[in-house]
């Protein structure tokens, strides 16, 4: 190095260690005025425990660091004297001993610093001063190097004493920058009890190398395990909440994309510059190898390597150490700056915006707005213009509330399953995006010192006609991408379709059994998945082609680059051709991985468009206003609707001219016929509704804050204006039933005993085997239908609400039941004083109670007023009438009370209660070889894979073919020192006897015809490797492909016809994420690991049989560092395994909270109670994350301990290279052309063998569920016609849900005749229901049998045997579609059919029908998922008679059977959907039909003509009618009575009720003791 150059670089080092002692200066000054002893410590991220901080310490670390800096600053003195008293001080170059002194005077300096560092008491301060320290101490260490370099120059002025202080400076120097950079931050801090993660606790060191990871992998070495206890909490900045905090206050008027760069943006900057610096370094290794062939070529004959050359060998290694460490910090970066960060972010910000956005129930949008329709506006209190004289006394069709048009947009995001999709995989896309960012600077800067390189290597004609050539690719490179970007956003909404397909058959699977309907849900699923293979298969089509483009890219730039480079100069030297492919293989990576950054950067720009529109959807408005405590609840002039997306959309079901005053601390009663608005007058009041005029007055229910409810006691706890809601579906949490309860609020033991007493529940806990501990399954599914609705009356009776607004509870429990709960709880002492809106058609059984009551009708209010004021205008017998008959007040005497002295609630042993959903199961240890061979399998077999593995040996054997027609090309070895191994194989291919060089030291023949065979050859061996290379892209990709599309087919298969025990104890989220997230995996990422794994594998292997060219004493050493690898690859993968089982688990119970809450978001909302569920999804989120960042550091910790190995290998070869005598460059060139690529080649491979058996995971995690147990899929087929009368034999039955539980249905035995009707009745848990599941055979008899027209159904095939029957559950399920699609799924019946059965149902009229059938079309496709509004359909639906003034028109929807009905029917009323699952009984006519309690949702006049009809229709069918309601089947041939799975009472009404037995006392206890008593007597008669 020049005298100059050197005295810069010193002074350069001297400049940079006084600005980094400065801060120690500072520090140490202002220490000794406020040094205090640390007692605590805290930061965002936590607080440290006495613990944590009785072990930290930095004491060995500060003696280290004080020895080091002594010791190198005695010999920097010791040095500069001794060279200055030498008398040979001439010897050394001009200004050395200046320039000796100067770095004196660094070391002084950093001698300051380490005593600084040794006084400091604050450890960050220290870590930072240490890591400022390291980074002087490094630029000392460059001068002591550059000092060693030229030793020749000053050796004889210093002497061999000089010699051995500079290296021991040297070494001193080195070891205080690691003894600075092993200073730890902070002692460990923990944050909710839970340990933080260590990368801002560990030294700079162990930051740098991922150290820190050592512990876990150490603990889940030891446990063969990980849990996630085990795993650390992410820092403060990578928590869901402090994202969302910082989301809002900094949120501006700006698009979503800019918004998120304004957040991330520091974090792509770190990302774009760690990204260039890496890219420069890359190249020096690049550098060192042309300087070490330019030696060999210039070398004489016999000449040894000088110590010059040595020293370029360890600028090789420390080149590429910090390669790798840059490299690291790369990937790194992206990960914990960009990609969990902004995941966990936008995961966070849907999951709260759906808490807020407006529920919408619609099923689309609407293109025309309806007519104005007149109306006259009620008063209130007082009676309401009474309309008695216009309204008919006979019962009209119910009013309906149409359901908006169809779907415009197949991703639009009101699906509730288009909702989580945002989070599953739309934020997944734009996360990962961020990942490949780094690749625009990346290439710039490749491409910045790639032409500076080669211009100085070829020259730039070479390198223009090289670029000019490529060039020429970038038209199909963009019209293929483009054509790209319109299919994947094809394939994501074919994606979202097939979510919503898969979720809507999951949670309506219970339907889907009962109807026999797997194969016809198997076979639409199948339809959508067949679209999404179809655009997968186009997207292979575009990526092949652009793939291939950019594959020959590469070759056909070096072809083009060499070859006039040799045809300009003549020749072809090793250093300028192996140097020259090795920088336009530095460009290969950027290249071919350039489509698939397009392909994810198209991916993350649809799904962040998708995102944006959701988050930039209509919120729920306050549509309240909010008077003082103790107000009434008033409408005034208020005209009310659904909500929709958009402002002004008309085309909706309409509540008008609404004015009501609801007195406080009283009862209201609101009824109506079904569908005239009684949900929605709720609604309204909890502000889930659309004002469209008017305005709502409520008392301002406090904040979550406000009401503090840890504080609350019996003094205390009902606030006045708190709101509770009881929906008309209950909803029931995956929690215990105490749980369910409590929901959030404190435990008060009176309480809470009076609260079950009053909702008739202690009997019902006391039979559980857990009592109040019972897990409840997903929506309640192991409770019955009453236990469902009275825990959910619980919950809000137990809430500290002092408004309770509940939505027809009385519906699907007993009438003494509803008796019990009117008495105990809505008249009793839980709930005096608290405003109770009630919507019921049990006006009578209600009204002793009542101190308002509303009738609602024709889009209005019909009557209104105080009960007293009502009954005194006889207005209350016209409700009466049209809802139900009078309750009499015998029925309330207390003889008749349910549970009223019952004894409190028992204390349950303490033991842990059975779990009813178990926790989703991990895997441990590796993945087995079953799964291997099943993929396979799946995969096309042996023979299969044995074609794909002859190609990918093809293939990399064309790669190393092309460097080996370079080796000849450029090289200067007789033919007897080419081994005879490439003699025999590549020189007759090549016809390597004739060109062949004749003696050493000759230069090659290097004419125009020699230059054209040697580029004609290179060219057909890299036409061989790019269609080899398209060869091997296709057949993994279709190996993948039909793999994948048989496992589809094969979980479907069996999830669908899985036992409905399994599908009531798996959370349809589990599912979901098998059918979705895991497929998402096998269809792309597993089959890209595979090819990388086969590919790198075969890359290390040809690595190693090209060094071992220089000598067969390689061949152990890459044996030895190969052997570390897979050491290194065994620890990482006994750790990565269960994190990455993990990482899969977590993903479910995500989807499972955010499916539960979108289902209960109206119950949440209207309890206050958004913020603990927002607060939940954030723990689930940041566990998530927990577990992505614990793999990825699992990952950065193999790629640096892989890359020292490499990097080992690396310098042992080239140790190899230099020291063989005689070596030339073309083989040296060759060698170290593939041995450059050994560090990076042995960790892709271990990495994608690694992470292709993580990616099996998902296999794994199919394959699971693929094999699970089916439900008994053979036995006989019945007779076409069978069964022809419906005769039911039950012979001593036994059946309990699983063998380790007691049996429900014990020895029963009962006959039904054909055509007979049956009515089953019995208190809660009697076994009715379990009765009917026999029948179906969803549980099978453990002894017993069943018989059906004389054949015994356990023998039939079941798929036969439930399509024979059919049933109409209390819980109706309607599926996304149509009227039509819902009635009649396969086409088997007319539209005049399909119009009358919804005419015997009294969904629309018979001058309606008639006219629906006249004017109807041809039918609708199936697929059609809507038809045209309702508007456009049909005339309006009820025959209104109150004149109106304005506002739209209700129209009946179920007039055009293309009507849209959306996910679950929730744009249909309840009864509406009772109704219409009627309707489809009525269509298909069965022998047997099941009714289980069917109407409980509708109105009483109402449910009088659906008796009628059903006795009407159903006269030559068998029917079992479960019924709540006695007055139902009172008048049926013969009543069954059950009570605790066993047959009491089975005989006629009349018997039955002559008998005095349990239906008599149920009959006494009912409420309409008189009423069935005419109905027995005189059906009898």
């Amino acid at each position: 190095m020049p005298s100059d150059a050197f005295f810069l670089v010193t002074a350069s080092a001297l400049a940079l260690t006084t600005l980094t002692t400065i801060p120690a200066v500072v520090a140490q000054t202002a220490r000794r005025q406020t040094a205090k002893p640390a007692t605590r410590y805290d930061d965002d991220d936590g607080e440290a425990t006495p613990e944590s901080l009785g072990a930290f310490s930095t004491t060995w670390q500060k003696g280290h660091i004080l020895v080091w800096a002594a010791a190198g600053l005695g010999c920097q003195i010791a040095f500069s004297v001794l060279l200055d008293a030498s008398h040979s001080s001439h010897d050394a170059p001009e200004g050395f001993s200046l320039q000796t002194w100067l770095l004196t005077a660094a070391w002084g300096l950093l001698g300051i610093q380490a005593l600084a560092i040794a006084a400091s008491r604050d450890s960050i301060w220290a870590y930072y001063q240490g890591a400022r320290l390291a980074a002087a101490g490094t630029a000392v260490a460059s001068v002591l190097l550059a000092r060693l370099n030229v030793a020749h120059t000053w050796d004889k002025a210093a002497g061999r004493t000089g010699l051995v202080l500079c290296a021991v400076t040297t070494a001193a120097t080195v070891g205080l920058i690691l003894s600075s950079l092993l200073l730890p931050r902070r002692p460990d801090v923990f944050s909710n009890g839970r340990l933080v993660d260590r990368m801002f606790t560990t030294s700079a060191w162990s930051r740098l190398t991922f150290g820190w990871a050592t512990t876990l992998m150490v603990l889940a070495t030891k446990k063969g395990d990980l849990d996630l206890v085990d795993l650390a909490r992410p820092r403060h900045d990578l928590r869901p909440d402090w994202q969302s905090a910082q989301w809002e206050a900094r949120k501006v008027k700006d698009t979503f994309f800019r918004s998120l760069l304004r957040i991330y943006g520091w974090g792509v900057v770190k990302q774009w510059v760690t990204s260039a610096l890496n890219v420069s370094i890359s190249y020096a290794p690049w550098w060192i190898t042309l300087r070490l062939l330019e030696f060999l070529e210039s070398r004489v004959p016999g000449e040894t390597s000088g110590s010059r050359i040595w020293l370029f060998l360890v600028w090789l290694g420390l080149a590429k150490i910090v390669n790798s460490l840059v490299e690291g910090w790369l990937f790194w970066t992206q990960i914990n700056d960009l990609y969990v960060p902004m995941r966990s972010h936008l995961s966070a910000i849907v999951f709260e915006k759906a808490m807020r956005r407006k529920n919408i129930k619609g099923a689309g949008k609407t293109e025309q707005t309806p007519e104005p329709a007149d109306q006259t506006p009620a008063e209130t209190p007082a009676v309401t213009a009474e309309t008695s004289a216009q309204t008919p006394e006979t019962p009209e069709t119910p009013a309906q509330t149409p359901p908006e048009p169809s779907k415009d947009n197949p991703d639009d995001a009101k699906s509730r399953q288009a909702v989580i999709n945002l989070i599953g995989v739309d934020a997944k896309r734009v996360s990962d995006f961020s990942l490949f960012m780094f690749l625009f600077p990346t290439n710039i800067t490749q491409l910045i010192i790639s032409i500076w390189f080669l211009v100085s290597l070829l020259g730039w004609k070479p390198l223009v006609l090289g670029i000019l050539s490529v060039s020429a690719t970038m038209p199909i490179n963009f019209i293929f991408s483009k054509w790209t970007l319109k299919t994947e956003e094809k394939l994501m909404k074919i994606r979202d379709q097939k979510l919503e397909l898969v979720s809507e058959a999951l949670n309506g699977i219970r339907q889907v059994k009962f109807s026999a309907l797997e194969g016809g849900w198997e076979k639409r699923i199948l339809q959508v998945r067949e679209k999404e293979l179809s655009a997968i298969m186009q997207l292979f089509k575009y990526t092949l082609v652009v793939d291939s483009v950019w594959n020959f890219v590469p070759a056909v730039l070096a072809l083009t680059a060499l070859g006039t480079y040799a045809w300009l100069e003549g020749n072809l030297s090793a250093s300028v051709a192996f140097v020259s492919l090795g920088i336009l293989s530095t460009l290969d990576f950027a290249i071919a991985a350039l489509p698939g950054m397009i392909r994810y950067g198209i991916d993350a720009w649809v799904s962040l468009k998708r995102i944006e529109k959701f988050l930039d959807g209509p919120e729920i408005k306050e549509i309240r206003t909010f008077s003082d405590e103790g107000s009434p609840i008033v409408f005034k002039d208020a005209s009310l609707s659904w909500p929709v997306d958009d402002e002004g959309e008309l085309n909706q079901f309409v509540l008008g001219n609404v004015n009501l005053s609801f007195p406080p601390g009283e009862l209201s009663v609101i009824s109506g016929k079904t569908g005239s608005g009684k949900s929605l007058l709720l609604a309204s009041i909890l502000g889930e509704a659309e004002l469209l005029s008017g305005s709502i007055s409520i008392p301002r229910p406090p904040s979550l804050e406000e009401r503090q409810d840890h504080k609350a006691n019996a003094g205390n706890w009902i606030l006045p204006s708190g709101i509770a809601f009881v929906g008309q579906q209950p909803w029931i949490e995956n929690a215990t039933l105490r749980d369910n309860i409590l929901f959030g609020m404190p435990w008060d033991e009176e309480r809470y005993e009076q609260t079950l007493a009053s909702c008739a529940l202690k009997k019902d806990i006391a039979a559980l085997t857990d009592g109040d501990k019972t897990e409840l399954g997903i929506n309640g599914v192991n409770l019955s239908g009453g236990q469902k609705w009275r825990v959910t009356v619980a919950r809000a009776i137990y809430s500290r609400a002092g408004i309770l607004v509940l939505d027809d509870i009385f519906s699907a429990v007993d009438a003494h039941v509803s008796r019990h709960i009117l008495e105990q709880c809505l008249g009793g002492a839980v709930c005096r004083g608290r405003t109770i809106i009630l919507v019921t058609h049990h006006v009578g059984l209600v009204e002793k109670h009542a101190r308002f009551i509303v009738e609602l009708a024709d889009g209005g209010i019909q009557y209104s007023g105080l009960t007293e004021q009502l009954r005194e205008k006889k207005i209350l017998d016209k409700i009466k009438s049209l809802d139900s008959q009078a309750v009499e007040g015998s029925a309330f005497s207390s003889d008749t009370e349910v549970e009223a002295e019952g004894a409190p609630l028992q204390k349950q042993p303490s033991k842990t209660p059975a779990k009813f959903v178990e926790d989703e199961t991990r895997q441990k240890g590796a993945v087995k070889a079953h799964v291997y061979k099943t993929y396979i399998k799946r995969a096309g077999g042996f023979w299969y894979w044995a074609f794909l593995m002859i190609i990918f040996v093809t293939y990399q054997a064309s790669e190393l073919a092309q460097p080996w027609v370079i080796r000849l090309w450029t090289g200067r070895v007789e033919e007897a020192e080419v081994p005879a191994l490439f003699q025999q194989t590549i020189a007759p291919s090549t016809h390597y006897h004739q060109y062949t060089l004749d003696a050493p030291g000759d230069g090659p023949r290097n004419g125009s015809q020699d230059i054209k065979f040697w580029l004609s050859l290179y060219a057909a061996a890299c036409l061989i490797s790019t269609i080899f290379g398209i060869a091997r892209y296709a057949t993994t990709f279709f190996a993948g492909y039909r793999a994948s599309r048989t496992m589809f087919e094969r979980i479907l298969f069996t999830v669908l016809r899985a036992p409905l025990r399994w599908s009531d104890t798996v959370p349809v989220g589990r599912i979901l994420n098998r059918l979705t997230a895991d497929f998402d995996s096998i269809d792309k990422d597993l089959v890209s690991m595979l090819g990388w794994a086969l590919n790198d594998w075969l890359m290390v292997v040809g690595i190693c049989a090209a060094s071992m060219m220089v000598s067969p004493l390689i061949a152990p050493v890459a044996a030895l560092c190969l052997a570390a690898c897979v050491w290194i690859a065994r620890v990482y993968l006994i750790a990565a395994r269960p994190a990455k089982r993990l990482d899969s688990t977590l993903k479910s119970p995500i989807f499972d909270l955010f499916g539960s809450t979108l289902t209960g978001l109206t119950t949440i909302r209207a309890f206050g109670r958004s913020a603990p569920y927002v607060q939940s999804m954030h723990t689930k989120i940041e566990e998530y994350s927990m577990v992505s960042l614990t793999l990825y550091l699992f990952n950065r910790w193999l790629a640096w301990n892989m890359s020292l190995a490499g990097i080992a290998f690396t310098v042992v070869v080239t140790v190899f290279v230099l020291a063989r005598p005689g070596i030339d460059a073309a083989l040296a060139g060759f060698v170290l052309s593939f041995t450059l690529r050994f560090s990076s080649a042995v960790l892709f491979s271990v990495r994608a063998a690694s992470m292709l058996e993580l990616e099996m995971n998902a296999v794994e995690r199919v394959i699971e569920y693929s094999e699970i147990e089916t439900e008994n899929l053979g036995g006989e087929k019945p007779p076409a016609a069978w069964p022809t009368q419906g005769r039911l034999e039950v012979n001593d039955l036994v059946v309990g849900y699983a063998p380790h539980l007691p049996p429900v249905i014990k020895e029963v035995s009962f006959q039904i005749s054909p055509a007979e009707r049956v009515g089953v009745v019995g208190r809660t848990g009697a076994g009715k229901s379990s009765l009917t599941l026999a029948l179906f055979r969803f549980i099978e008899p453990r002894s017993g049998s069943i018989y059906i027209d004389g054949l015994d159904i356990s023998k039939i095939n079941l798929a036969d045997l439930r399509s024979r029957l059919a049933i109409i559950p209390q819980d109706p399920v309607l599926f996304s579609g149509t009227i039509r699609t819902n009635l009649d799924p396969f086409d088997n019946f007319t539209d005049s059919e399909l119009h009358d059965s919804l005419r015997r149902v009294h969904l629309v009229s018979d001058s309606e029908a008639e006219s629906a059938v006249a004017s109807a079309g041809p039918p609708a496709s199936d697929e059609t998922s809507a038809g045209p509004s309702a508007s456009e359909a049909s005339p309006q639906a009820t025959r209104t008679s109150t004149p109106t003034s304005s506002g739209p028109k209700n129209v009946n929807v179920f007039l055009d059977l293309g009507s849209p009905i959306s996910e679950g029917g929730q744009n249909l009323s309840q009864g509406q959907r009772q109704l219409l699952c009627l309707a489809r009984a009525i269509v298909s006519r069965p022998k047997i039909m099941v009714l289980d309690e069917a109407t409980s949702a509708v109105d009483m006049a109402t449910d009088t003509l659906i008796q009628r009809s059903i006795r009407e229709e159903f006269g030559g069918s068998t029917l079992i009618v479960i019924a709540h309601r006695l007055s139902t089947i009172a008048d049926f041939d013969r009543i069954l009575v059950l009570a605790d799975g066993e047959v009491v009472e089975f005989g006629t009404p009349k018997e039955l009720w002559e008998e005095d037995g349990v239906f008599r006392s149920m009959c006494n206890e009912s409420g309409e003791k008189e009423k069935l008593r005419g109905t027995i007597l005189r059906g009898d008669e």
